[in-house]
């Protein structure tokens, strides 16, 4: 909150600590982001095949994890290698360890929670000339008065929809973009 004033003052009563009340009055602050725990895991791997890295990235996604992702690195002995780094809820990191050690050579995994704000999400659906695409919303974590932050055409729905239509993707995304814009009704703000 903003603190707008603060009070203090005694009591008459004899107590065996200090009888002593202070009131602080102010002015409710916008509710402030939400923050969750996740696990980090990573891993340098220097001879495994790129098909090998795409496997376990797809059971890693399996096996609960909410990003995976690689980076090109230089390791001992200037060998090129791959930094493989998983964040997951913690009560999904030992079977992501788990998918690591089973699908790589890696003979070790480093772990660590770290704290990460995240937005209210929330999904929309949009009919386009091509189809039906979700649209992922997010806004401010406020429940009392949720912000728009950003509104973005799933993936996958625009993929589906180009293949099945000839259309090239981005204007898939671009139709759906437009359709969210368009909308008749406001769309939900849930966590």
């Amino acid at each position: 909150m903003t603190l707008e004033r603060i009070g203090m003052g005694a009591g008459t009563a004899e107590l065996p600590l200090p009888n002593i009340l202070r009131l602080w009055l102010g002015t409710a602050t916008p509710h402030p982001p939400r923050q969750e725990t996740v696990s980090v895991l990573q891993t340098q791997i220097d001879d495994s095949s790129p098909q090998a890295i795409a496997y376990t990235l797809e059971q890693l996604f399996a096996a609960g994890a909410l990003d995976a992702f690689t980076q090109p690195v230089t390791m001992k002995k200037s060998r090129l290698g791959t930094l493989l780094t998983v964040i997951c809820p913690p009560e999904t990191a030992a079977a992501c360890e788990t998918v690591i050690f089973r699908e790589t050579t890696t003979l070790g995994i480093r772990h660590w929670q770290q704290q990460r704000t995240i937005l209210a999400r929330d999904s929309h659906t949009v009919t386009t000339p091509y189809g039906e695409v979700r649209i992922k919303i997010a806004s401010t974590s406020d429940p009392q008065n949720p912000t728009l932050l950003n509104a973005h055409p799933e993936y996958e729905d625009c993929a589906r929809l180009a293949r099945a239509t000839q259309t090239p993707w981005k204007e898939i995304h671009q139709a759906a973009l437009m359709a969210w814009r368009n909308r008749q009704t406001p769309a939900p703000h849930q966590n």
